[in-house]
């Protein structure tokens, strides 16, 4: 099993995660598309860790979702973590934020999460290592089956069909019916917090957002909410663009994100490997394309934005309004409160942080934002 890899379409990942619980694998698993790239850790056929590079599946994002701390206390906590060097869970339980048993039942919704989304794609490679993983023998240490990750998926492929036939576009905002909202759905509650965002005309991408929210935990609140008549999908148009696979336009973009990397032009590199990626999203050459040019990205808009600067809108609502902004940017404009660092906005976000640098240089560049000294 040493070195084992491949594409999906070689080996399904329902066919994989099997092949594994069924010889008591341990080693890792790690699953790649695109930027995005996730490892569960794995010990006799049960997975005891993940880690992802999909914000929305950190531990911390996840204790916001499900309303066991705010992004006040996430934000302080990180700081905490910095100073000490130790892992935020155990930082968490330490100042007594959260319960170790609640961090546990969280870790263990992080280990699923991170695979069970794999599930989802339609592409993509895998490789497997059998270097064990270093166990945690503190209060902390979770352990959850593969074969019930694989049932889990069974049922999230059925589950999803029914969220996708009412809420076909994230997109789309929703409608609210005040007279059939469930009195379950109380202020504090998520489902509160989902509703009152909705009522205030948010996409499903901005309430998602808001909520810090995994896609399935958030079409899971929104199918049930549908059940019992309190939101509808507004109808939005969707247009779908067929997927082509051209070795003359992958090489090409190939050819252009190096050139554009070598004359300090990153961003547009990233465009372009992100075009490579797109026409053959099994292209090794693309993603390792796309990873260079978007640490080199990455390290250029360190060094231009201060993190410990405040941002401040300059703009009145309706400006922002006309700007046609997208829902991850509307998050982080929502952020700036005057108080917060950038560094700080960026710990927190259910985003990259590329994308929220990103963000911000566009912000800062078009005039929305200005960045004052600490």
């Amino acid at each position: 099993m040493r070195g084992l890899a491949g594409s999906f379409s070689f080996m399904p990942l329902p066919e994989l995660v099997e092949f594994l619980a069924r010889h008591a694998a341990t080693g890792s698993l790690t699953c790649e598309r695109g930027a995005v790239r996730k490892t569960v850790y794995l010990r006799d056929g049960n997975a005891v860790g993940a880690a992802s590079t999909d914000p929305r599946e950190f531990l911390g994002q996840l204790l916001i979702n499900f309303g066991h701390i705010d992004e006040e206390q996430l934000a302080k906590a990180f700081r905490t973590q910095q100073e000490t060097r130790i892992r935020l869970g155990k930082v968490l339980a330490m100042v007594g934020l959260v319960q170790p048993r609640v961090l546990r039942d969280v870790l263990s919704i992080k280990i699923r999460e991170t695979l069970l989304d794999v599930f989802r794609w339609e592409s993509g490679v895998f490789r497997i290592e059998e270097d064990p993983p270093t166990l945690s023998d503190d209060e902390l240490a979770v352990s959850v089956p593969l074969a019930d990750i694989l049932k889990e998926a069974e049922f999230r492929a059925t589950a999803w069909d029914a969220f996708l036939s009412q809420f076909p576009s994230s997109g789309a905002t929703l409608l609210v019916d005040d007279s059939k909202i469930p009195a379950s759905a109380g202020e504090g509650t998520i489902d509160g917090k989902l509703l009152m965002l909705a009522a205030h005309g948010r996409t499903i991408d901005e309430i998602g957002l808001a909520l810090h929210a995994t896609e399935f935990h958030l079409y899971q609140r929104l199918y049930a909410l549908a059940r019992q008549g309190a939101v509808t999908a507004a109808e939005i148009e969707i247009v779908e663009e067929p997927a082509t696979e051209d070795a003359g336009q992958v090489n090409t973009a190939l050819g252009d994100s190096a050139r554009l990397l070598a004359e300090g032009r990153p961003g547009d590199a990233e465009m372009a490997a992100l075009r490579a990626l797109g026409a053959s999203p099994s292209s090794d050459e693309a993603r390792q394309a796309l990873a260079v040019a978007r640490e080199a990205l990455g390290a250029s808009l360190r060094a231009s934005l201060d993190r410990r600067a405040v941002p401040v809108v300059r703009l009145s609502s309706g400006e922002i309004a006309a700007l046609g902004l997208d829902a991850s940017q509307k998050y982080l404009l929502s952020r700036c409160d005057g108080r917060r660092a950038l560094g700080q906005i960026a710990q927190v976000a259910p985003l990259d942080e590329l994308d929220v640098l990103k963000a911000f240089r566009g912000f800062v560049d078009r005039g929305v934002v200005e960045l004052r000294a600490a």
